[in-house]
């Protein structure tokens, strides 16, 4: 009797729903003035992320119920799209944002009684990654337009949640690939996926060599105009004109102070919408230009001070002449691709020159700030400590063995053979390249 009853009541309730959506599907549109039709249409808006949060809670208990059982699908999901030409994915996506409703009636209520979109909710569900929205965030985030919705989570995530947060950003820098795959019609696929920092860092470089010719007059979509910035990026570097260097793809990354100088767990938001790390922050702090950015009520900018670079560029062609190439162990990244990493952070007051400043390439940089990774020592000799217990010892290749000339015959000596002058050549050669590459950076 139980089961009939609820039965009956949702069907009941379906059937109510079928009934409305037909009878504004009878309404002639085009007799109405753009008022009514404007405030209808927020109106409907709303009503229908109401019946998506109500399609999350019933695929979330189908899914529970295993009603895709015998169906030859996986899930309610697949089952679902299969049945109604509708998107697994997103059908999941529902299915992810009911189990996160049956886990917090804070979030249940703000969806459906729509005081969130269930855009909003689904993005603050991805964002929390498995951690239970309470009504804190919830309320934070009730007039937040959506692209702000993530950050906030993040922010929340990172503020209550720290070491978890730490765990996302190993999980995401650990899933990232790029898959390059040959099609039978001759096309060249590329997918993949990065983590927020490279993800970051790829888009700040193409949008730079998309926006060169933006106006073109070309009508290549920004699709196609994406694809010839990645293929014009190759074709420079195939050709030896990618040089590296501290001039190159800018970030622009907002943080509290006290995530950099106090082991702060707020999350930097960079200027492409991503958020990132702590960690990641403190890494690009170590050789970043600094501004002091002072905000008032609403956000008003009072203050952008100039800019201060805690490495000068001078102390970095230092470094570039004295490491030559990054300085972890095996690893032979030319040095004007490196990033100046402080040994003892300056979160513990490390200081900023030659003796507490190494240069490492992005990958190992990265490794330097993450967790089961620890270096110490001095710029003169570097110490790497594994997560196993195993230490290397980094010291820097030091100059080019100096020039030696053979004598001129005016003392009777014979001149140098063309031997020896390709040999002089080839080591100015060397001290030239090295010139060219400080004068780069």
């Amino acid at each position: 009797m139980f089961d009939t009853m609820w039965h009956m009541k949702l069907t009941d309730a379906v059937n109510a729903t079928s009934v409305a959506v037909d009878a504004v599907a009878r309404v002639s549109v085009e007799q109405c003035d753009a008022s009514v039709l404007r405030h209808e249409l927020r109106r409907i808006k709303l009503v229908q992320s109401r019946l998506d949060a109500q399609l999350a809670r019933l695929t979330h208990a189908a899914d529970r119920a295993g009603a895709f059982i015998g169906t030859g699908a996986r899930d309610t999901a697949e089952w679902l799209g299969r049945e109604t030409g509708t998107s697994t994915r997103k059908n999941r996506g529902a299915a992810e944002l009911g189990h996160a409703m049956s886990n917090s009636d804070d979030l249940a209520d703000a969806v459906t009684t729509g005081k969130i979109s269930t855009e909003q909710a689904a993005t603050a569900v991805g964002a929390a990654d498995g951690e239970t929205l309470d009504a804190e965030i919830i309320s934070a985030i009730e007039d937040l337009p959506l692209p702000a919705v993530k950050p906030a989570v993040e922010n929340w995530r990172a503020r209550n949640h720290p070491e978890h947060d730490a765990d996302i950003a190993e999980a995401q820098r650990a899933r990232r690939y790029i898959r390059v795959t040959d099609q039978p019609d001759g096309m060249t696929r590329i997918d993949g996926l990065l983590d927020p920092e490279s993800g970051a860092i790829v888009r700040t470089a193409l949008d730079e060599i998309m926006n060169q010719s933006a106006f073109d007059n070309t009508k290549r979509t920004r699709p196609q105009r994406c694809a010839d910035a990645l293929t014009q990026l190759a074709a420079a570097a195939s050709k030896g004109k990618l040089v590296g260097g501290r001039s190159n793809t800018k970030i622009i990354a907002t943080v509290p102070f006290e995530t950099i100088t106090e082991r702060g767990t707020a999350r930097g938001v960079t200027h492409v919408g991503a958020t990132l790390d702590p960690a990641t922050v403190r890494k690009m702090a170590c050789d970043a230009g600094i501004h002091r950015l002072i905000t008032g009520p609403g956000s008003s900018i009072l203050d952008f001070g100039h800019e201060n670079r805690l490495v000068t560029d001078n102390l970095f062609l230092a470094l570039v002449a004295r490491d030559q190439h990054c300085r972890w162990p095996g690893c032979n990244i030319r040095a004007t691709w490196c990033d100046a990493h402080h040994i003892v952070h300056r979160a513990q007051h490390g200081a900023t020159n030659d003796e507490n400043l190494v240069l490492l390439c992005h990958r190992h940089h990265q490794l330097s700030h993450g967790s089961g990774w620890n270096i110490s020592g001095t710029g003169r000799e570097l110490s790497v400590h594994a997560p196993d217990g195993s230490m290397q010892v980094s010291r820097p290749p030091g100059p080019p063995p100096p020039v030696t000339t053979a004598p001129t015959d005016s003392i009777g000596q014979e001149p140098p053979s063309d031997h020896a002058r390709q040999q002089v050549d080839a080591d100015d050669s060397a001290w030239l390249q090295l010139t060219e590459q400080l004068t780069l950076a």
